[in-house]
């Protein structure tokens, strides 16, 4: 059976070049240390500390994991464009 390419519906957005600064306005405003950020996301917290400094970025289930805690705690805007 040949493959067939599937498009998309939606167009795919960027990540946000801004995330590192997002993130830690989210710390900010949370009250979460780091490490309590990396333990509510299940992450270790070298790979927060990453992303903090813009040397990573989250994969897709981390960053869910971040928007779901961001609802959680009212601050789901920081995250959202």
């Amino acid at each position: 059976m040949p493959q067939r390419r599937i498009r998309n519906s939606k167009p795919v957005r960027a990540f946000p070049g801004d995330f590192p600064e997002r993130l830690k306005r989210f710390k900010a405003e949370s009250g979460l240390s780091w490490f309590e950020l990396s333990r509510r996301l299940g992450t270790h917290p070298e790979t927060v500390r990453r992303w903090k400094e813009g040397q990573a970025r989250p994969n897709a289930e981390n960053m869910m994991a971040l928007c779901r805690l961001a609802d959680d705690l009212a601050l789901g805007r920081l995250f959202r464009d």
